[in-house]
């Protein structure tokens, strides 16, 4: 067991927010009962994840994407709904968003790089700047990710002209070097850093989404693209937390996995 302050307070140093320009608060965003007993994860704040952890008896739930947005005035609706689910169980709301991202070993980005073997040699935005330390192959990259994280079962769909192919749920663009040597990697919403990090030298970039303009560039720029999904991109900051705390606190933890494809 835990006090909620007590595990707010270590979950604010351990994460460093007043570093990150983030778009909501971070950390404690509904306060509810004084004592955890059982903590919850998921990466997304939602009707399902919310419903998921009360049925468990959580007594807090942390994610990744929380309440997003600084200043309210208004709770209507179904942000009304789910906050009353939460006051009415007693249960916080804890959400950690870019510095989950961020994070050196926990983060989102970290964990994407531990799971192909990468060497981290520098940041670009939340991201990390990786070397091929195991010299995979593309195709290598994408199949550990789908044994890591459980990313999609469907059919390969091959690459057509610029369009993208697809292969264990993942889209790639191939029009890189077949065996990686400089990657990037920026867990989410993060296609819009790809052009940055082919500044910084990437040939292959990792990310969680992909954009109109983004088979153009891959092809003009003679480089790699993966989109992992931005769900399944940023599962394993959360799991790694879950962890953790587990062992710091020893206190009964559980990860639910709300499965998006998105």
């Amino acid at each position: 067991m835990i006090h909620r302050d007590k595990l707010a307070e270590y979950l604010r140093h351990l994460f460093r927010y007043e570093d990150y320009e983030d778009y909501c608060h971070n950390g404690l965003q509904v306060e509810g009962a004084d004592r955890i007993r059982k903590i919850a994860f998921a990466v997304s704040y939602n009707r399902l994840s919310l419903e998921a952890a009360a049925g468990w008896g959580a007594d807090a739930l942390i994610v990744h994407h929380g309440i997003f947005g600084k200043n309210f005035f208004t709770l209507q609706g179904r942000e009304k709904a789910k906050v009353k689910t939460l006051l009415d169980t007693g249960m916080s709301l804890f959400g950690i968003h870019l510095p989950l991202d961020a994070h050196c070993e926990l983060g989102n980005n970290a964990q994407l790089a531990a799971c192909i073997s990468a060497e981290i040699t520098g940041t670009v935005e939340v991201g990390f700047m990786l070397k091929n330390k195991a010299k995979l192959s593309l195709d290598g990259i994408m199949q550990r990710y789908h044994e890591k994280l459980g990313t999609g079962e469907g059919p390969a769909v091959p690459p057509s002209g610029i369009a993208p192919g697809t292969k264990f749920g993942i889209d790639y663009l191939a029009f890189g070097p077949e065996v990686p040597k400089t990657l990037a990697c920026v867990s989410g919403g993060g296609a819009s850093y790809y052009e940055k990090a082919l500044a910084m030298g990437a040939d292959t970039y990792i990310t969680g989404d992909i954009r109109e303009q983004i088979p153009a560039i891959a092809y003009e720029s003679k480089t790699n693209y993966l989109n992992i999904g931005h769900y399944w991109s940023e599962t394993l900051g959360v799991k790694a937390l879950k962890t953790h705390l587990e062992q710091h606190f020893n206190i009964e933890t559980k990860y639910f996995n709300i499965n998006n494809p998105v």
